[in-house]
């Protein structure tokens, strides 16, 4: 049983192959392409969320002492560095998640 499981799945493969010049094709494998985008996708999330928390706090610890230059500094490179994060990753920080942008059902 497990070698016909085989021989149907390479079957499907082959046939998504020939297939891929239609639009369609896409949404036959999302697990694979959501696993493979997601890997290459969590450093860049785990980066802007640790630089914003930084922010969170510096901002804090500046509101409570406006004059301390070293905080100043701080927080206006932490701004630019989230800046840069969100330049280079428009999708980070979009108002609708990228999961329904790049996996939701099209509309038709």
């Amino acid at each position: 049983m497990e070698a016909k499981d085989k021989d149907l799945k390479r079957e499907i493969k082959e046939g998504r192959l020939k297939k891929s010049g239609e639009p369609m094709w896409f949404y036959d494998e999302p697990d694979e392409l959501w696993q493979a985008f997601r890997k290459e996708t969590q450093p860049l999330e785990r980066e802007y969320l640790e630089i914003r928390v930084v922010l969170r706090d510096a901002e804090t610890a500046l509101r409570a002492e406006p004059e301390n230059e070293h905080f100043n500094a701080r927080v206006k490179y932490l701004k630019k560095r989230l800046r840069d994060l969100e330049k280079n990753a428009p999708w980070i920080s979009a108002d609708t998640p990228w999961e329904v942008l790049l996996w939701g059902v099209p509309h038709g």
